[in-house]
């Protein structure tokens, strides 16, 4: 265990070095709010063709189907949920992965009403994504920073 990142590491320094990066664009959630989420993902050296991404997103966050992208391009099979294989074109190269999400709570307020105090309650959530390789004799799971965001339900 090194920082959070589980490395099984028996090739020493010649383990490939990924970095990835979670950002999001927004803090505070009501129901049925979206949240978009950018997961930039770095092959610093020696270069990996392996790599599996993925993002379980916590509860009450749930991924709208059709809206991830890789590096630009809609892939609307593709769900962070259950992990995606992504290759590196070149060595320092990123990839960018982009996803949205939405907010569930109580019904009173995804329908907007005016008469919503059953939930106005607050919680935080957490979320973090992860990057799996094995390449060579080296197999690791780099872990993203870990981002939060305020839903009301």
């Amino acid at each position: 265990m090194n920082n959070g990142n589980f490395t099984n590491n028996l090739c020493g320094a010649c383990c490939p070095q990924l970095t990835c990066t979670l950002a999001q664009n927004v803090n505070v959630l009501e129901p049925c709010d979206i949240i978009t989420y950018t997961a930039t993902c770095t092959n610093n050296d020696p270069l990996v063709t392996n790599a599996f991404f993925k993002d379980c997103l916590p509860a009450p966050l749930v991924f709208i189907p059709g809206t991830l992208y890789i590096n630009g391009v809609n892939y609307p099979t593709l769900s962070p949920e259950n992990g995606l294989p992504i290759s590196f074109v070149a060595l320092g190269n990123s990839v960018t992965i982009t996803y949205m999400a939405r907010a569930y709570g109580d019904s009173c307020c995804c329908v907007k009403t005016t008469n919503c105090e059953c939930c106005r309650q607050f919680r935080n959530v957490c979320n973090r994504a992860q990057l799996c390789f094995t390449q060579c004799c080296c197999r690791k799971t780099i872990y993203s920073n870990v981002l939060g965001v305020q839903v009301e339900y």
